[in-house]
């Protein structure tokens, strides 16, 4: 049997600054509360929504430091990006901002869905123990989560980023287990 691979049509997407620290740390955050085995079904999604934030400020920073080493440092300026008194962890906004090519790239409807369901996850329930904080989770965050790792990784390699971690990164492994599995069973 050959080798499956994740193929994404990123054809007419304009070049991307890269920031691959911020992608990195995403997938930090994403790893660390779906491999804990002390699991959370609330922290796993709140986790799941910074790392999205993560991901959907990456195409709004600019670089503050360490420009071009691994521990590459970035400013997100709310006030030069978002409308005024948007709510800088709000993951509808943040969509909102993005260019339309990386919004299509990124996201079908249903995941618009998702993520206007999650608009304020991580700030209404980062403290679980608050009254607002929310009481039912799903998943649908969690695997969103590590879609957009996914496409954002193979974005960035398409258009020639050589960062180690963009670089070495399993995209088929994280895809094919976490987002979209696939059984393969070999017939006798």
């Amino acid at each position: 049997m050959g080798v499956i691979e994740l193929c994404l049509d990123t054809d007419g997407i304009d070049p991307i600054e890269f920031r691959p620290y911020m992608v990195e740390s995403a997938y930090d955050y994403y790893m660390i509360c779906t491999t804990s085995p002390h699991q959370r079904m609330g922290i796993q999604t709140v986790m799941c929504a910074l790392s999205i934030e993560i991901l959907l400020k990456s195409f709004h920073v600019t670089v503050s430091g360490n420009h071009g080493k691994l521990n590459e440092t970035y400013k997100f300026d709310k006030a030069d990006v978002l409308p005024k008194r948007a709510d800088g962890h709000d993951l509808i906004e943040l969509y909102n901002v993005l260019p339309e090519k990386i919004k299509a790239f990124l996201f079908d409807s249903d995941d618009v869905e998702i993520l206007k369901s999650h608009r304020d996850l991580f700030t209404r329930s980062r403290y679980a123990y608050e009254s607002s904080a929310k009481k039912l989770h799903y998943s649908d965050i969690i695997k969103l989560a590590a879609h957009l790792i996914c496409k954002i990784t193979y974005l960035y390699r398409v258009q020639g980023c050589t960062d180690p971690f963009i670089s070495s990164f399993d995209i088929e492994g994280l895809y094919f287990s976490h987002v979209q599995p696939v059984f393969v069973c070999s017939v006798p």
